[in-house]
């Protein structure tokens, strides 16, 4: 995969993505020496070649005890150098193969070829050398493999079935900027050679966009025995349908989207199906499609559809539209006029609503009724404020919709006393959206509501609808898709194809894309989640996507090194002193009652002045994952953040198993219903675990503490 964010009409080039990436410059400063260091360390070599047509392998392995400061101990991570997305997931001949995006020469995104690693339980891997290995007029991004059991591509020969990738070239030039290719092996991935004919589809080829075109998954559709391929049009926020019956030759079927959250490319689909609640003759398709940015928690991440497929398209369950909670209305801009009270300054904004996309506007959707504030009365250029009379806030929330620029100076502001409260933003989008305040904390006081257009640049102006004071919050498109997990980093999520039993397991790039580059880790940067187990559970009467790490995992340590049960939590904070309860690489296994608390939780791998916390909200009634004072954070301004995942309070309490390891929280609630992952970078000396509860008392009912052994 690869972000865009610049003008698609230009031809996407490295020096290009790297802008996306923003840093000063002491940390551009400090990634080259990484990357240098790294080079220093292992020069690579080459084997020699003994095709043309096959690819060189590049020893990627260096020399290493994996026991560096932010070192995973239970999480793959590539020996050196950088590591993206997982590509290529297969099981063949007792091996679980994980291909992925890799940096041969550098701690930072580029250079892209498809690094190997492989396991025979999903928990203790060994990395090969460099499976398909790019150029400079061709960069291997994100793809899948399959094994041609049936040789319907020809590339087998008797008793030996090809092992077959399937991936996006990019070409740097040319009019084939991004289309799918193949390569195959026949001695178990060991290497590979690049079909003759590639590349085998083309954007062209259907009328598609040739820079956003990436990252086939392709698998058996055995009721009409043909492959079937999900590719993305990042872009356009679809995902595009394909047919073979050779791997060689495409045909297009259907797209779907766009859907769910769309506030950035769409990449690296999955479709796949699975029994309902353990039932295989219920079964639904679940299709898997990452963003970035957009996500729920900011950045990169991972959403999900449930539905059905027939070999030609996917349809996904939820269709019905989005009703808001109801309210008092303070103002929806019907009736030709602004209502009583309100006042404007300046010339952005007309002395009425508009009713819809103004003259040279792009168009203005996701309003309800005929109008709506448009500040876009003459263009961008124009400047105003528009003020409503004033109002008691008399609810806990206020909700409404915007649109518009995303700048500083072009925003809603809810005022008290004058003073700005809270303020709301568009996302230089014409897509008008859900947004909510929470007022708990102003209830009973005056306010009033101050929409300014202060930009005269691009996406100088701001929409607003639907001003509605109510009891619950609105939800946002975003905060209605339905998320893999909540986390900050959980990006690029696949499956493996023919993994054993009918399993079918997921693993993501543990990374985000607003900081993977400045992550401070040597001499590799990236890591991988742990393997998770996916089926489908009906939840209040919706069928959920479910995720338990692989059994393996827990099996690495049987015994808890520490036991507690029935521990009162006062408000304030328990630290335990036992020392069972500290480490870096950890299990935690947790039933928490939180009785009269504001919230409760634990905090992991706490020292001085550091701490991680996983808590839960009872009023917002969410679990969160809270990384502020984590550790180092001060490389992006975008990593010090809490990431928050809707989640009921079961009758009996919450149960939580949580995975702490040297540089990484993973947080499964209630069985794996909700899951929160977040890198973490703490000292040495940080091994401490403590209880805490606010504003009242919590029970811990239970509490298993597992040390987790190293699986290098």
């Amino acid at each position: 995969m690869i972000i865009t964010w610049f003008d698609v009409k230009a031809p996407i080039r490295p020096e290009s993505l790297q802008r996306h990436f923003r840093r000063p410059a002491l940390l551009i400063m400090a990634s080259m020496t990484v990357a240098m260091s790294a080079l220093a360390a292992c020069a690579p070599s080459r084997a020699p070649s003994t095709d043309s047509a096959t690819s060189t392998v590049r020893d990627a392995v260096v020399a290493t005890d994996y026991d560096e400061l932010y070192r995973p101990q239970y999480h793959f991570s590539p020996a050196k150098n950088w590591m993206n997305d997982p590509n290529g997931l297969i099981y063949l001949d007792g091996e679980y193969h994980l291909f992925f995006q890799y940096n041969p020469d550098g701690a930072t995104w580029g250079n892209m070829s498809w690094g190997h690693a492989v396991s025979t339980d999903l928990v203790h891997w060994k990395e090969l050398p460099i499976a398909i290995e790019g150029s400079a007029a061709e960069r291997i991004f994100s793809g899948s493999v399959v094994v041609d059991r049936k040789n319907t591509s020809g590339f087998g020969q008797p008793g030996r079935p090809a092992m077959v990738a399937v991936y996006t070239s990019w070409y740097e030039s040319g009019s084939r900027h991004q289309a799918q290719s193949l390569a195959y092996s026949l001695d178990r991935g060991r290497t590979w050679t690049k079909f003759a004919g590639n590349p085998v589809l083309t954007a062209e080829q259907d009328g598609k966009n040739p820079l956003e075109f990436r990252d086939p998954k392709v698998f058996w559709y055995a009721p009409q025995k043909k492959w079937v391929m999900v590719l993305a049009l990042s872009a356009d926020h679809r995902i595009a349908v394909y047919s073979s019956t050779n791997l060689r030759s495409w045909r297009h079927l259907s797209e779907f989207g766009p859907a769910g959250a769309t506030g950035g490319v769409w990449e690296c689909p999955d479709l796949f199906e699975l029994p309902v609640d353990g039932d295989p003759s219920r079964k639904k398709w679940v299709l898997s499609v990452n963003l970035s940015p957009g996500s729920i928690a900011g950045g990169s991440g991972a959403q999900y559809f449930v539905g059905d497929f027939n070999g030609t398209a996917f349809t996904a369950d939820d269709t019905e539209p989005y009703v808001p909670p109801a309210g008092r209305s303070l103002a929806d801009f019907e009736g030709g006029s602004y209502g009583a009270g309100w006042t404007t300054t300046g010339t952005a904004f007309d002395s009425r609503p508009a009713s819809g996309t103004l003259a040279r506007q792009n168009p203005v959707s996701g309003f309800a009724g005929q109008g709506l504030v448009n500040s876009f009365s003459d263009g961008d250029g124009p400047t105003g404020t528009l003020t409503s009379p004033p109002f008691t806030i008399d609810a806990d929330y206020l909700n409404f919709l915007v649109g518009g620029g995303g700048h500083t100076d072009t925003v809603v502001n809810l005022l008290v006393d004058g003073q700005v409260m809270r303020h709301t933003s568009g996302a230089d989008s014409e897509a008008m959206d859900w947004t909510s305040w929470d007022l708990v904390d102003l209830r009973g006081q005056q306010a009033q509501l101050q929409l300014v257009d202060g930009n005269s640049g691009g996406w100088g102006h701001i929409l607003a609808d639907q001003f509605t004071l109510a009891d619950a919050p609105a939800r946002s498109s975003t905060g209605r898709a339905r998320w893999q997990d909540f986390g900050a980093d959980y990006y690029a999520a696949v499956t493996w194809n023919d993994a054993p039993g009918g399993r079918r397991v997921a693993i993501g790039w543990m990374n985000n894309w607003q900081y993977a580059n400045e992550v401070p880790t040597a001499p590799w940067r990236s890591i991988s989640t742990l393997p998770r187990e996916l089926t489908l559970k009906t939840i209040g009467g919706r069928i959920d996507l479910v995720q338990r790490p692989v059994p393996k995992v827990d099996a690495l340590q049987p015994d808890a090194s520490y036991v507690a049960d029935a521990v009162r939590v006062p408000a304030g904070t328990t630290g335990l002193d036992d020392p069972g309860a500290r480490g870096q690489s950890l299990r935690l296994d947790l039933r928490l009652d939180v009785g009269d608390s504001s919230a409760a939780g634990v905090r992991v791998r706490t020292g001085p002045g550091e701490q991680t916390v996983i808590g839960y909200d009872t009023r917002r009634q969410e679990l969160y994952l809270d990384r502020r004072g984590s550790g180092q954070d001060g490389f992006s301004p975008s990593f010090a953040r809490v990431a928050r995942a809707p989640l009921a309070l079961p009758s009996g309490g919450l149960k939580l198993q949580i995975y702490v390891d040297r540089s990484s929280v993973e947080v499964f609630a209630d069985q794996g219903q909700v899951t929160l992952t977040g890198q973490i970078f703490p000292a040495a000396g940080s091994t401490g675990i403590e209880l805490f509860a606010q504003g009242g008392a919590a029970t811990v009912n239970a509490l298993r503490i597992f040390q987790l052994p190293s699986t290098w």
